[in-house]
C-alpha cells in the first residue's frame, strides 16, 4: 500500500458497518476520493472533530492498487467552519455546497480550483447576510472549473453576438445564451443585467468575488439557470436543494 497525505474538505460521511465511517473528501492533489476511516466511530480520540462534514484538514491514510477506496489514518484539523453550523439555515446551505462539489468532481481526478473556491465558500458563509449570494457564486464557478459553465458571452450555438436585447434565452442543451437566429427553440430566458453579473462573477479573483451585487431579479434567475446546468451535467438533481428550500419558505 501507499501512503498519502491530501489538504482536503470533508464533503460526506456516512456510518460504514459497526465501528467504521465512509469519508468522502475533496482535495486538489488527488481530487475526489473515498475511504474508510477504521474504528472512526469507536473513538473519540483518535478523530475528534476531523472528520466532520465540512471540515477543512490534512488527511493522512493509504491506496492500493486496483481498489477504489482508500483507508483513512487520521486527519489534522486546519479549519472546522463553526459559525456555518450555528443555526439549520447556514448549516443546509453548506450542506448544499457540499453536495453540489461532490456532484462536480469526477473520483479520482482534480478539478484545479475547485478546493480554494470550497474554502472561500465556506469562510463566506460564515459571515452575516451574504448566503444567497455566495452561494450563486459558489454554483457558478464551480460549474466553470468542472467544464461545466453556460457559455454567456456570445451564442453557444453558432458564436455570434447576442444582440442588445433586455432578455437573452438559454438553451441547457446547447451549452449557453442564443443568439436570436439561434434561439427559436423553446428555453429559459434571463436577463441581460444578469447575464453582464454573471460574466463579471466568472471573471474576478476569488478576493474580489464579495464586490459583485445580486439584484433580488438577478439572485432569482441565476439560480434556475445554473442548478439547471448542474442537473443536465451532473445528471442528478439535488437532495438538499429541498430542504434549503422548505428553511427559506
Amino acid at each position: 500500500m501507499a501512503s498519502f497525505v491530501t489538504e482536503c474538505v470533508i464533503l460526506k460521511v456516512v456510518d460504514f458497518q459497526e465501528r467504521d465511517l465512509l469519508v468522502t473528501f475533496y482535495g486538489d492533489e488527488k481530487g475526489k476520493l473515498r475511504g474508510v476511516a477504521k474504528g472512526a466511530k469507536a473513538s473519540k480520540k483518535r478523530f475528534g472533530a476531523n472528520l466532520d462534514l465540512l471540515a477543512h484538514v490534512r488527511l493522512y491514510g493509504f491506496e492500493r492498487r486496483g481498489n477504489s477506496m482508500v483507508r483513512v489514518e487520521g486527519a489534522d484539523l486546519l479549519e472546522h467552519f463553526d459559525s456555518v453550523r450555528e443555526d439549520l439555515v447556514g448549516f443546509a446551505r453548506a450542506c448544499y455546497v457540499a453536495e453540489w462539489a461532490e456532484g462536480c468532481a469526477p473520483e479520482r481526478q482534480p478539478v484545479e480550483g475547485l478546493l480554494p473556491l470550497l474554502i472561500w465558500t465556506l469562510r463566506s458563509l460564515s459571515k452575516r447576510g451574504s448566503g444567497e449570494a455566495v452561494l450563486r457564486l459558489f454554483e457558478l464557478r464551480a460549474l466553470d472549473l468542472a467544464g461545466y459553465g453556460p457559455r454567456l458571452d456570445t451564442c453557444a450555438r453558432c458564436g455570434a453576438q447576442l444582440g442588445q436585447e433586455t432578455s437573452v434565452l438559454v438553451e441547457i442543451s446547447q451549452g449557453g445564451a442564443l443568439c436570436r437566429r439561434c434561439g427559436a427553440e423553446a428555453g429559459s430566458r434571463i436577463s441581460r443585467g444578469t447575464l453582464k453579473l454573471l460574466q463579471e462573477a466568472r471573471s474576478l479573483p476569488l478576493e474580489r468575488l464579495h464586490r459583485v451585487a445580486f439584484s433580488a431579479l438577478a439572485l432569482k434567475e441565476s439560480k434556475g439557470l445554473l442548478r439547471a446546468f448542474f442537473t443536465y451535467h451532473a445528471g442528478r438533481s439535488l437532495k438538499s436543494s429541498e430542504f434549503l428550500e422548505s428553511l427559506a419558505g
